[in-house]
């Protein structure tokens, strides 16, 4: 079996989770909670000074592209007694006509710790991410005087510390080799953030933080710059072999451990699309095709100008890549969010899942009996195919659809590419892709593993 890789955000994100799980904080993922916001709202959730970038504006004027988490996740962690909650997905930028997207990591402490605690806490956050030879730093902001290695404060002596206004600290790492980098910021819970977790009477006494995934990933690995996440040749990912499963138990990650366990490689292809771009794969884009005229910006990001319906440009721009790099075969996959216009609406979101491959001995069996293990392994263990010569996406009868038992739609398509989108990204062998939506290959296989059968209840 070819060796098993990890993209570097991914062991990134999964070390920061687990060091957050091991310090008592609960999960949340990305798919829980939808990437769009609309722009009447402005929820600031705590005093951060990079919060909230150049937002990406949609074409109606009243949605935007999140830039963060904590508007959504904090009413999904109401509880009673202490919490410690963190959430993790991507925001987007609207400076970054590039690389817009950011992967975080946003949470809450709201359980009385003082401020000689929250010390201890991120210094054995660091350690468990990043190594014990790392150590953590508060400093606060907009102070000369530096709150530094909190751990080696006296606890009595922060005993009775008590927050009268917002206060902001940078939660700096301190590297083994003398350098030192900011890994977020944390802050006093704003009034509107503890409307929202239900913790009014004790705003002062809890606490909000942002960790900018992307730049913990550079620093983590050594690497140059952050352009440097998005190089999809698998000689760069050949650099991170890891056996290891997600963090979190997330249908999403399920899906990308169980690929990773099949030989694909996680990519990551364009958020924003740039005009042409369905033509480019061959699918129709008329004005009454909704689907394929996207859902567009207010303002060109880039070449970006709009969000996308499906994957399919995304995974064949990665296998564009991994062609050019001289691959003479490839493996790669990608989730991420589609949106799908609907008119007087926000745009319906979906989380989708797209992954692609060629070379020696991958034909149109060869690629369906990796689609039937996927499916199997993720708990689809009814399904089954039928061919379908409308999807001009793909090769002439090279097309099937996936159905369940009931003949139910289960989301998803896969196939041979068609010769004409494999010839205008550059891919000079023939590829096979699969295009499936996440949930409802979810709940599929939570009705597949609660069945009972009639005889036996």
């Amino acid at each position: 079996m070819k060796k098993m890789t990890k993209h570097p955000l991914r062991i990134t994100a999964d070390a920061l989770k687990k060091a957050f799980a091991l310090n008592g904080f609960t999960l949340y993922d990305n798919g829980e909670f939808p990437e769009l916001e609309r722009t009447d709202t402005d929820v600031r959730i705590f005093d951060h000074p990079a919060a909230l970038k150049a937002p990406v504006l949609l074409m109606e004027g009243q949605y935007a592209l999140r830039r963060q988490l904590l508007p959504y996740a904090l009413p999904k962690m109401r509880q009673d007694g202490p919490i410690a909650a963190v959430a993790c997905g991507k925001v987007f930028d609207a400076s970054d006509s590039l690389y817009p997207a950011r992967l975080l990591a946003e949470g809450i402490i709201a359980d009385d710790r003082n401020l000689y605690d929250l010390g201890v806490l991120w210094t054995k956050i660091v350690r468990e991410a990043f190594g014990a030879a790392y150590e953590a730093h508060l400093d606060r902001l907009g102070e000369d005087k530096k709150i530094a290695d909190m751990a080696s404060w006296g606890a009595s002596a922060m005993t009775s510390f008590t927050l009268i206004d917002p206060v902001t600290w940078a939660i700096k790492v301190l590297c083994p080799d003398g350098g030192e980098f900011i890994l977020g910021y944390m802050g006093t819970l704003s009034w509107m953030g503890a409307a929202l977790l239900g913790r009014e009477s004790l705003m002062n006494q809890s606490y909000a933080f942002s960790i900018d995934i992307d730049e913990a990933a550079v620093r983590m690995h050594g690497l140059e710059d952050r352009k440097a996440l998005f190089d999809n040749r698998q000689a760069f990912l050949d650099q991170f072999p890891d056996g290891s499963t997600s963090a979190s138990a997330a249908f999403e990650d399920r899906a990308r451990d169980v690929l990773r366990s099949m030989g694909y490689s996680e990519g990551f292809g364009p958020k924003i699309y740039p005009d042409g771009i369905y033509k480019k794969m061959n699918m129709i884009q008329d004005e009454w095709d909704l689907n394929n005229k996207g859902v567009l910006l207010k303002e060109a990001l880039g070449s970006g100008i709009g969000l996308p319906t499906v994957l399919t440009p995304a995974l064949e721009q990665l296998l564009c890549e991994k062609w050019a790099a001289g691959e003479a075969e490839a493996k790669v996959f990608e989730v991420s969010h589609i949106f799908m216009p609907r008119e007087g609406g926000a745009p319906i979101e979906k989380l989708a899942l797209s992954f692609g491959a060629y070379g020696e001995g991958m034909d149109l069996a060869a690629f369906t009996a990796q689609v039937g293990d996927f499916l199997t392994k993720v708990g689809n263990k009814n399904h089954f195919y039928i061919p379908a010569n409308l999807a001009i996406a793909y090769k002439t009868g090279e097309c099937r659809l996936l159905l369940d038992e009931k003949m139910s739609y289960l989301g998803g398509n896969f196939g041979g590419i068609a010769e004409i989108a494999e010839k205008n990204f550059g891919i000079g062998s023939h590829a096979f892709m699969a295009n499936l939506e996440l949930m409802p290959l979810e709940n599929k296989a939570k009705e597949e593993y609660g069945y009972i059968a009639p005889e036996l209840r």
